[in-house]
């Protein structure tokens, strides 16, 4: 015999079982010497409620029984039984009051709603109408913006995010991103790492420099060239000064001479893309990747020398290329993603790199 707590009323129980519905709803059946109960375990009541709707069901149900009787069955008062004896439901009634008094008039709330219309914020609002409306407060100005759905300004206003477009193997997203500094205790420095990837198979190169300048840029692009197996058309960087110097100022004017980078593009026919400033989401492949390489090299590897981290980045390369599979290519590795491009057109493809 176990004695359950007030959920099921102090009944005393011998055992308990339970089904699903056909609607997927939990029925638990108790068993005793009393009537068998069916009622849905997910069932919300009123906090104070004494009863269930099972019980209310089998209250009405039994109007022969003394109120008395009962009462003294469910541990509830004579009152209660009376009352769902009586009743024509046996769900709760709604706690929401018959009338809402506001604070606010409806031709005040006319007017938050008009005003918010021009764009000001729930503050501005605040500060600009708290003068002509006596009982206007921030939390019943808010509650009225959302009443009439003004609790947000206009979602059309927000900048729409489009998808890159799509292209085959020769457009290259490249960016830098910092390595912590690695060496001795006094004799640390820092390290920066060039990434490139490719927009159709996910390809990835990672090269790491002391310095991050226009020359080691130009040196990553020669490595690039050298690396992906398809002849590069679109390079697609950020405005940073290794990549794009011609057309910015110095102290002597414009720069009309191209950096080491530009003149490699220029010279191997690629079309060099920059994104717009202080847009960095528009490079946002190489972005994410960025992210990832932290995540498996910088973030749970510290390194002791340079030659450590290197080694690590480059691991990290070949199983990206080699063993990873991503959703994006259909379960597939970048590797047999470029195989699967080279034999669907060979004209741009040259090699194929071997594991």
């Amino acid at each position: 015999m176990y004695s359950f707590t007030r959920l099921f009323l102090k009944f005393k129980v011998e055992t308990t079982s339970s089904f699903k519905n056909a609607y997927g709803r939990m029925i638990i059946i108790i068993r005793s010497n009393k009537p068998k109960l069916l009622f849905p375990a997910n069932m919300q009541y009123h906090h104070n409620a004494k009863t269930n709707i099972a019980q209310r069901q089998a209250i009405k149900e039994a109007r022969s029984t003394p109120n008395r009787t009962l009462a003294k069955q469910y541990c509830v008062s004579h009152a209660t039984i009376g009352k769902w004896k009586n009743s024509d439901q046996v769900e709760d009634h709604s706690s929401r009051p018959l009338t809402i008094h506001y604070a606010l008039t409806k031709a005040e709330e006319r007017i938050i709603t008009k005003v918010r219309d021009q764009e000001f914020l729930l503050d501005e609002l605040l500060e600009a109408l708290t003068p002509y409306i006596e009982k206007l407060n921030r939390s019943n100005c808010y509650r009225t913006l959302l009443r009439y759905k003004r609790n947000r300004l206009n979602d059309k206003d927000k900048v729409k995010r489009k998808k890159f477009a799509q292209y085959e193997p020769w457009f290259l997203h490249i960016d830098i991103f910092y390595l912590p500094k690695i060496g001795e205790k006094c004799k640390k420095r820092r390290y920066y790492c060039f990434l490139a990837i490719d927009r159709a198979t996910r390809m990835l190169l990672l090269e790491i420099y002391p310095h991050k300048g226009a020359r080691e840029a130009g040196d990553f692009l020669m490595k690039c060239l050298q690396f992906f197996p398809f002849q590069i058309r679109f390079v697609l960087t950020d405005n940073g000064k290794e990549f794009v110097v011609q057309g910015k100022r110095n102290r002597f004017g414009k720069i009309t001479k191209k950096n080491l980078f530009e003149a490699i593009c220029s010279i191997a026919s690629i079309e060099h893309r920059k994104t717009k400033v202080k847009h960095p989401w528009t490079n946002g492949m190489a972005e994410r990747t960025v992210k990832t390489a932290k995540e498996n090299t910088i973030k749970v590897t510290r390194y002791q020398n340079v030659s450590e981290a290197i080694q690590d980045f480059k691991r990290f390369e070949n199983y990206h290329n080699h063993s990873r599979k991503l959703k994006m290519l259909q379960n597939r590795t970048p590797y047999e993603k470029m195989i699967d491009w080279y034999e669907k057109n060979q004209n741009y493809l040259f090699i194929i790199l071997q594991i």
